[in-house]
């Protein structure tokens, strides 16, 4: 009721004044005292746990008071010199906003060169980088740079599940992958998707849509591919915040800052062995 009763008495010119004021103050103590590089990021990541043999499943969002002197692009390279030669460096390219059911239903092709990344700057400069290899799934299509790019990214569109057996979410458990969490939640964790396709039959519910779609996509040498794939139920609430609660609960999960930049670091195998369990308990992390 004040807070109404005072922006009332404000008017929108001095609300916009206010607000400019706050963030110029913002932006000067981001710049002064929390500003850092790509140096600075390398550090703090070797500190919480990464490795520069790591293979390293990277979820970023590249936010303007983050700090960060410099631009996505920088981030990337930062990423791909920590872990990108010795080790493999991937983020998803998933090319909708949304459920997939719903974008599939457009009918729009998948072009493997061409077909951006809308989870954000960072995912979509690390797509343009030489070097990098994209999967050809055109639901949830990964990028990866490093030593095993190759065998990571490849017969994704054989995969009828998207992110199950065979798949590069399959590959990065194999090589023991690790989480890293770059200014987004928890909530973004695409390898939930993973793990609840080895855990399907014990789900109360279907995990996938009853019937598959068939999609065109093209490849890297614009040649012509129809690929059949499931979806996942559009009914189903995934609530990844359950999960991050039990996994912080065990122990599971390592934490940074750096600069103005928040960190989340998990074990893919810790993940799969948290969720797992948590099913089997009862303690079903999902709105139901």
């Amino acid at each position: 009721m004040l807070r109404e009763k005072v922006t009332q008495y404000l008017g929108e010119s001095n609300k916009l004044a206010i607000k400019t004021k706050y963030n110029k103050m913002k932006k000067f103590i981001v710049s002064s005292l929390l500003s850092y590089d790509g140096e600075n990021l390398k550090a703090k990541l070797k500190k919480i746990g990464v490795a520069e043999t790591d293979t390293l499943m990277v979820h970023a969002n590249f936010e303007p008071d983050s700090g960060f002197k410099g631009n996505p692009n920088d981030i990337v390279n930062a990423l791909v010199e920590l872990v990108g030669t010795k080790g493999n460096l991937l983020m998803v390219s998933i090319p909708y906003r949304g459920r997939a059911y719903d974008y599939l239903l457009k009918n729009k092709p998948f072009r493997v060169n061409r077909t951006i990344s809308m989870m954000g700057l960072i995912t979509e400069m690390f797509r343009r980088k030489d070097g990098v290899l994209r999967s050809l799934h055109p639901t949830h299509p990964v990028l990866a740079y490093g030593k095993d790019s190759a065998w990571l990214v490849a017969d994704h569109e054989k995969c009828l599940f998207p992110c199950g057996e065979g798949s590069p979410f399959d590959k990065f458990r194999q090589l023991n992958g690790k989480i890293l969490f770059f200014d987004v939640g928890f909530g973004a964790i695409t390898f939930f998707h993973y793990v609840e396709d080895i855990i399907k039959d014990n789900l109360p519910f279907d995990v996938y849509h009853e019937e598959p779609f068939s999609v065109t996509a093209y490849d890297e040498n614009d040649h012509k591919h129809v690929i059949k794939t499931y979806v996942f139920n559009k009914n189903v609430v995934r609530n990844a915040g359950k999960l991050e609660e039990e996994m912080s609960k065990r122990h599971m999960i390592k934490k940074g800052r750096v600069g103005n930049s928040n960190l989340i670091l998990v074990n893919a195998e810790d993940v799969v062995t948290c969720q797992t369990s948590m099913v089997e308990s009862g303690n079903f992390p999902y709105d139901v």
